[in-house]
């Protein structure tokens, strides 16, 4: 089987200034396992719930934003045994590895030696990671290298749709999936450029013929944060007809002939 864990589900500067809640990103335990988008506060939460920096195998970073990159540098130092051993795998957008016009590189050329393998990759590439297929996704964010990912495994086709607007070729990409975790960050009636709300997600599931079995509700923002997202995804499921849930900290999904949730209690406060 395979599990998600979430070690928050908060987004935007106002979520991540305040905690209102968690940023720390979430953890897919496959045959490798897989850290995604750790943002503050992803250090902290990997050893609240049970999971150990340094048997982490590979980070995925979608873009160089501090709620998705703030952690990276740490969280390199546990997969390196505190960069003692060439170990792990960065894939992420090139301005996590290069910086771009407004930012400095996310991580040192001292993580990045460290590394076996570091991949700045487009969308449409591939990558085997023991026995599950990640296919690199594009998104239309601010940061124009930002990247998501659909990885292919036994037990059906996890997506991750990370900040990014609406665009046609969204459904082409992660249509089949049967778990979705997308960067919802307004509700409806409140887009704003760059990124998804209500009513664009419920626009992709109804244009697409084989539809996710289950939508997780991810990054949320402020305004999303006050209209109450459980709200949104009950209208999400009502008019899509698709399980729409909203992530949290400590929240996991396990993936295997079913599809099982549950809440995790924190094994330390840290």
């Amino acid at each position: 089987m395979i599990e998600i864990t979430f070690l928050g589900s908060g987004g935007g500067r106002f979520i991540t200034i305040t905690q209102t809640r968690s940023t720390g990103g979430f953890f897919i335990k496959a045959s490798k396992k897989i850290y995604v988008d750790p943002g503050p506060g992803a250090l902290v939460r990997a050893w609240r719930y049970k999971i150990d920096p340094r048997r982490i195998d590979v980070l995925f970073v979608s873009h160089r934003h501090t709620d998705h990159c703030n952690d990276v540098e740490v969280m390199l130092e546990g997969i390196t045994m505190g960069v003692t051993r060439k170990r792990g795998i960065l894939i992420a957008s090139k301005s996590v590895v290069h910086g771009d016009e407004s930012h400095t590189p996310a991580v040192s050329k001292y993580h990045l030696d460290s590394l076996e393998e570091i991949h700045t990759p487009n969308p449409g590439d591939k990558f085997i990671l023991g026995e599950e297929e990640m296919i690199i996704t594009p998104a239309i964010h601010a940061d124009p290298t930002t990247i998501g990912f659909r990885l292919r495994t036994k037990y059906g086709d996890i997506s991750y749709i990370p900040d990014t607007q609406y665009f046609d070729e969204l459904k082409k990409w992660h249509e089949g999936a049967r778990v979705m975790i997308a960067a919802i960050t307004r509700p409806k009636d409140m887009r704003i450029p760059y990124h998804l709300c209500t009513e664009d997600v419920i626009y992709m599931l109804k244009g697409m013929k084989d539809k996710p079995e289950l939508l997780i509700m991810n990054h949320i923002g402020m305004k999303m944060h006050f209209a109450n997202p459980y709200k949104e995804a009950k209208f999400i499921e009502n008019v899509t007809g698709v399980k729409t849930l909203v992530a949290k900290e400590g929240f996991r999904v396990t993936i295997g002939k079913e599809i099982r949730l549950k809440t995790l209690r924190p094994a330390r406060w840290v």
